[in-house]
């Protein structure tokens, strides 16, 4: 298992959201490049970078993304209101490693056996749940219960899942296990768990269930745990 710290996107400033409630952020920062720069530096593998605007309707953050490409030499991935073919193009053309799909992959399948077709394994595919549901459009709508959609998304091609606990999401209060454990059952393609994370023992934990990756924002930020003591556990 690796650990990918993330850096969001809110008007060009790093920031977390509390269960993704967008009056409920916290910045940590107005310069994304530094911070991603701090995180290579400290040891991450892979970064996860999320255009909030984007996924809210907003605006975005391309030119933010593009310099954090830029500045590092580990991989980023990125998603957030990446809707259409023409989109995945343009994020991956801007030196992200994977383009990450979420709503417009639930509302249309097919547009992932398109990406897939176009860009490989580049692809990851989002899916957020609330209570059993996936949720979309910044997670405000409900699409239906994750046992319906997973298996679809996995017979159009998903290379890998992103499955985010909406309701541990910023919370500090560990990841959501019985989620996980759930999706594993339901597919068998790789998975990159989000949400909750506070110390080494939830990553140990994840790492326990056999995630390929765990997706860590705000216990960095805070100092519950450090990128040393996550890449201990991933090592062990």
């Amino acid at each position: 298992m690796i650990v990918v710290p993330a850096i969001d996107l809110r008007g060009g400033r790093c920031v977390r959201l509390l269960r993704g409630d967008p009056g409920h952020a916290v910045e940590y920062g107005d310069d994304p490049v530094a911070m991603a720069r701090r995180f290579e530096d400290a040891g991450a593998p892979m970064l996860h970078v999320v255009d909030l605007d984007a996924a809210l309707e907003e605006g975005d953050n391309r030119a933010a993304i593009l310099s954090v490409c830029e500045s590092v030499s580990i991989p980023v991935q990125t998603g957030g209101g990446l809707h259409q073919l023409q989109d995945v193009d343009r994020v991956l053309a801007l030196g992200a490693a994977r383009a990450v799909l979420g709503t417009a992959a639930v509302r249309d399948p097919s547009l992932v056996r398109r990406a897939v077709e176009r860009h490989g394994d580049r692809i990851v595919v989002a899916v957020d749940t609330r209570d059993g549901r996936v949720m979309i459009r910044g997670w405000r709508d409900a699409a239906g219960p994750l046992e319906r959609f997973l298996p679809v998304l996995e017979a159009a091609g998903a290379p890998r899942f992103l499955v985010t606990s909406i309701g541990s999401d910023g919370t500090l209060e560990g990841p959501d296990l019985p989620l996980y454990h759930q999706v594993l059952e339901l597919t068998g393609r790789p998975l990159i768990a989000s949400g909750g994370v506070a110390d080494a023992g939830d990553l140990a934990a994840l790492a326990g269930l056999g995630v390929e990756a765990a997706v860590v924002g705000k216990a960095l930020y805070e100092g519950t745990l450090t990128l040393a003591e996550a890449v201990a556990v991933t090592r062990r």
